[in-house]
């Protein structure tokens, strides 16, 4: 007979602690242009730029609606040319209108109509912008001006009165800042190339160590010098340019500044450029969204990874925290030089484990070093690849590409060993008889086991332009058994005790934003269908008093992991019954219903 488990808000239900709110960044994609989208963990709305003429209309405007925004409260216009200030009249034809517009001022104005069309439309609102203004966005984001015409932030200055640039020169510079995450952006600053004045190296000692940079100048050779880039460090930068732009952005020897072997971060283009190699090209806007803490970039496609800040870095990782879970050492449908991949997969299970510091080697001593902060919860994968660019990689769109030349594969046989610092982490010495093959990957089966061949399997599941794999997802051979199943699983932190607190963690590697739904139920069996999935547990009595509870449903969170609690009755008819706890990630996709992504193994719990 099976007893009621009553959990009652009458007698006291507590639901999780509250999280910080999250800020969104958004790059959009205004082809050869610039415009990004900054909106606060309240609200607030700033709105830096919006590409060149048409541009407004086509792209700025109906990505504000989405995003349900009517009205703006700050814009800032970096500098004046065309493909930064062009859009922002649009903007304000179209309604959607601002409290107050930042800029540089009335001097040496330019005599084009998408600057005076842009200086009409905003009057009213236009403030002159000093270095050192902070602008609160609320919630604990600020945006600090860093530079406006060569006067820097701390007092000093350069003359930018000889430069080839001055309207680029000139500038307005900010610093966002949320919790412990700092992202810079500066329109087209200059850094001393092609005869432009080096505002740059200047400005970087009053910067300091960031996470992100929007790369300046789209990536001409005028931005982006070794001074800057060093002092500033950034684990991840994004470059706004045109697919196919005459001025040939991103140039190669600024992609090459910011990713080289000795420090290897995440380098991407809204779009593929004129095909410079060693970025990944995002296929449109790009999101960041932070808690101050953590940051998940996604590009279009869905492509994602998340990364700690520079102070939040978890633990250094162990032997077999981080495993090569798949490679392609032979492409069939792209060059040898383009279409090598690598998976890395974190092993690691109760914590996150970070790739920063982690250097790839082969067997010559080819390696680089990766320097982005990528997180990675058990069972979540960080793509490396030869190329960035789907278009010639035999379609795959990695998280980061190695430095060209600094690591290959060899068909016939190679290794591929994982060290951080002294540690050596993981190791595989593959050879021509291994599973995979010409256009084939092999796929690591047990993440918890060795890198032996036993424990590799060939990839069967068609992806990009028609070789065989997973890059980037859950193996087709995998049998990892992380203590739930299909990548989710349950943590029991605070076993059920009458009377006391049951608390759990529920972790969802890879499911950032997907929805989720848990509870209790007191069995496993039949369990219940929804479109087709099989859920391992009973709508019973317990389920009726558990689904509902706070916290116990909603959005997986940045960091992917759900702390819930209840508290449990103290009946004394309650103790030896066991109960289950479970929980699925799901989305619900317009049309068709609900799609369930991953089910956690029911774990059981015997109240005491």
């Amino acid at each position: 007979m099976i007893r009621t488990f009553i959990l009652s808000a009458a007698i006291g239900l507590f639901g999780p602690a509250l999280g910080a709110q999250d800020l969104e960044v958004y790059f959009l994609d205004v082809g050869q242009g610039d415009s990004t989208l900054i909106i606060s963990p309240t609200g607030t709305s700033f709105l830096f730029d919006a590409g060149d003429n048409g541009k407004g209309n086509s792209v700025v405007v109906p990505f504000l609606t989405s995003k349900g925004i009517s009205h703006l409260d700050f814009v800032g216009a970096s500098h004046y040319h065309a493909d930064h200030v062009g859009g922002l009249d649009e903007v304000w034809d179209s309604g959607i209108q601002c409290n107050v517009a930042y800029d540089r001022g009335t001097n040496n104005t330019p005599g084009t109509q998408s600057y005076s069309s842009y200086a009409s439309r905003y009057s009213g609102v236009r403030q002159t912008v000093s270095p050192g203004q902070v602008v609160n966005l609320g919630g604990g984001a600020t945006m600090t001006c860093l530079s406006v015409e060569g006067q820097l932030i701390g007092g000093g200055s350069v003359n930018i009165s000889g430069s080839s640039q001055w309207e680029n020169s000139a500038s307005v510079s900010w610093l966002l800042e949320y919790g412990d995450f700092q992202m810079f952006v500066g329109g087209d600053l200059t850094g001393g190339g092609n005869s432009t004045t080096d505002v740059e190296s200047a400005l970087a000692s009053q910067i300091g160590d960031i996470d992100v940079l929007q790369v300046n100048h789209h990536g001409s050779r005028t931005s982006t010098n070794s001074t800057f880039t060093a002092v500033l460090k950034p684990e991840f930068a994004l470059v706004p340019c045109g697919s196919g732009n005459v001025y040939g952005y991103p140039k190669q020897e600024v992609v090459n500044r910011l990713s080289y072997a000795g420090r290897t971060i995440a380098v991407w283009s809204l779009t593929d450029g004129v095909g410079t190699e060693a970025f990944v090209d995002a296929g449109g806007t790009v999101e960041l969204i932070t808690d101050g803490n953590l940051y998940t970039i996604t590009a279009a496609d869905g492509t994602s990874f998340t990364c700690h800040v520079d102070e939040q870095a978890p633990s250094a990782p162990g032997i077999g925290d981080v495993v090569t879970g798949e490679f392609l050492a032979d492409p069939s449908n792209s060059s040898e030089t383009d279409g090598e991949w690598i998976e890395l997969t974190g092993a690691r299970v109760g914590e996150a484990v970070t790739l920063n510091l982690i250097q790839v080697n082969d067997y010559t001593g080819q390696n680089f070093t990766i320097r982005t902060g990528v997180q990675l919860l058990a069972g979540e994968t960080c793509l490396i690849a030869a190329d960035g660019l789907p278009s010639r990689n035999g379609g795959v769109r990695p998280i980061m590409v190695w430095p060209t030349g600094s690591f290959s594969m060899n068909n016939s046989g190679d290794t591929l060993a994982t060290r951080y610092i002294s540690t050596e982490l993981d190791r595989i010495d593959y050879s021509s008889s291994w599973p995979g093959g010409n256009g084939v990957s092999d796929e690591r089966m047990d993440l918890l086991a060795s890198g032996s061949q036993s424990n590799f399997a060939a990839g069967t599941s068609v992806f990009g332009a028609g070789d065989r794999g997973t890059p980037g997802d859950v193996n087709d051979a995998d049998t990892t058994q992380w203590g739930g199943g299909n990548g989710s699983w349950v943590e029991v932190l605070t076993p059920p005790v009458r009377g006391g607190l049951l608390e759990m963690n529920w972790h969802a590697p890879g499911e950032f934003n997907s929805l989720y739904q848990g509870w209790c139920s007191l069995g496993t069996s039949p369990g219940f269908t929804i479109n087709g999935t099989h859920i391992p547990a009973n709508q019973d009595a317990a389920y009726q008093l558990t689904y509902a509870l706070p916290g116990w449903s909603g959005f997986v969170p940045i960091n992917e992991v759900m702390y819930v609690n209840g508290l449990v009755p103290s009946g004394s008819n309650l103790q030896g019954l066991t109960i289950y706890g479970i929980f699925v990630t799901y989305k619900d996709v317009i049309g068709q219903g609900i799609d369930i992504r991953t089910i956690a193994d029911p774990i059981p719990m015997v109240i005491q």
